[in-house]
């Protein structure tokens, strides 16, 4: 691991504190300065090759952030992403994935952390969501080699690797539920949308209606199939496969996007596109649950050129 695994972030103390900015300011007294100690001797100690220690001192820090009352988003998801980096250090990759999962929550847009996940994913055999975090990273970065190597070597594992029965089941489990028939959830041609009962989508509409609290999916990643003429949007939804399907509503028209997923892990998540980068032919996009993610495969127009690439999922 050469690089972006050399040495874990440096970064300040919060974006919109820092610490101490006149004469008049003890930096000692500030109340992050404990959290900034911890950090510091986490990076002495990742550099030394103790990880452990340093995971130890990452934790640190984010008690004493905690403790100071959570300020400082993005110093927290530095902390995060160096933990995940220390647990692939020390081949721990399942609590690597964790670690960046969580910093990814915080900040989704760090490309460190979709990295390391990435890693920690094609390690645990988890090619199709490594790619998703590789592509990711990709966007964000996408002159270096480094991530461009790994992209590759994702994928090229992704188009070898067979579905897992348990994934399959689960969205055969979804479709049935919804209306469709034959496993449409997994068919190339036919949209989850299709053959719904128009009293189930109605009653599904009239039920989220019914919801007021909802958390907003903030951990997603794109990318534009200009070959097959489609754009595939990816979503990090831990424990996704493990609630009924009937909780799982994805709407689409020519011009939106719309994803309610209720009561999950004790929270209702969204995510809307009430204008998408282009226009979708809905009777032929689909989505699939995963473990742990939300896929959606979105059809371009007809008219569409392969050549019109999407630069963002939406535009409002």
């Amino acid at each position: 691991l050469t690089h972006m695994c050399d040495d874990v972030d440096g970064g300040c103390i919060s974006p919109d504190q820092p610490l101490g900015s006149g004469e008049d300011v003890d930096q000692k007294e500030h109340p992050l300065h404990e959290t900034e100690q911890h950090k510091a001797a986490g990076g002495n100690a990742f550099r030394s090759g103790d990880f452990e220690t340093a995971l130890a001192c990452y934790a640190s820090a984010l008690m004493s952030l905690e403790a100071y009352g959570g300020s400082g988003t993005m110093l927290k998801a530095t902390l995060a992403s160096n933990q995940s980096l220390c647990y692939l250090k020390l081949n721990r990759y399942a609590e690597a994935e964790e670690r960046a999962s969580a910093a990814l929550a915080v900040d989704s847009s760090s490309s460190k952390a979709a990295y390391r996940r990435g890693l920690a994913r094609l390690e645990l055999a988890d090619y199709l969501g490594a790619l998703e975090d590789l592509t990711k990273a990709a966007r964000l970065e996408p002159q270096n080699i480094e991530i461009r190597q790994k992209h590759d070597q994702a994928k090229q594992l992704a188009d070898t690797a067979p579905s897992l029965e348990s994934e399959v089941a689960v969205a055969r489990g979804a479709s049935s539920a919804l209306g469709c028939k034959d496993g449409g959830l997994y068919s190339d041609k036919q949209d989850l949308n299709q053959g719904r009962l128009a009293e189930t989508l109605h009653e599904q509409r009239n039920w989220v209606q019914t919801i007021s609290d909802w958390t907003e999916i903030k951990d997603i990643s794109f990318s534009d199939d200009g070959d097959k003429n489609c754009v595939s949007v990816y979503m990090s939804l831990p424990g996704l496969q493990d609630i009924p399907s009937n909780k799982i509503c994805v709407w689409m028209t020519p011009t939106t996007l719309e994803v309610r997923i209720v009561d999950l892990r004790d929270r209702n998540w969204f995510w809307l596109a009430q204008e998408l980068w282009g226009q979708i032919d809905p009777e032929q996009s689909t989505w699939k649950v995963r473990k742990d993610k939300l896929s959606v495969k979105l059809h371009k127009r007809a008219s569409a050129r392969s050549w019109d690439r999407w630069e963002k999922i939406r535009r409002i």
